[in-house]
């Protein structure tokens, strides 16, 4: 697969790293147009969800796949950042809520 223009910050980083380190699951993190969140990056364990018909793998490695939804699609034009933002109280279902942490995708033209 080719990796497209798409960059996980050092705090981001360390957290996957945590949470991998207290689960023996790949995970997968969707990026859509989000009922409640809009495009906000979602956290879960590949073994308790399923994939999307309708999607775009724009980052991969052996522990991670980091998937657009549709209808959000990559553009060649911007780079994508997923970063971390501590002391965030939400109520998803995704990984990191229950840290009170939340990911985020920042967006700037390439």
């Amino acid at each position: 697969m080719e990796q497209q223009s798409v960059t996980i910050s050092e705090s981001a980083k360390q957290f996957l790293k945590l949470v991998q380190s207290q689960i023996n699951d790949e995970l997968v993190m969707f990026i859509g147009s989000g009922c409640c969140d809009g495009p906000v990056p979602q956290l879960f364990r590949k073994s308790e969800t399923i994939i999307p018909t309708r999607h775009q793998i724009i980052y991969e490695n052996d522990q991670l796949a980091i998937y657009f939804i549709a209808p959000m699609k990559f553009d060649p034009r911007f780079h994508y950042t997923i970063d971390l933002k501590s002391n965030v109280i939400n109520d998803s279902f995704s990984l990191e809520s229950r840290c009170n942490c939340q990911f985020v995708l920042r967006m700037k033209k390439a």
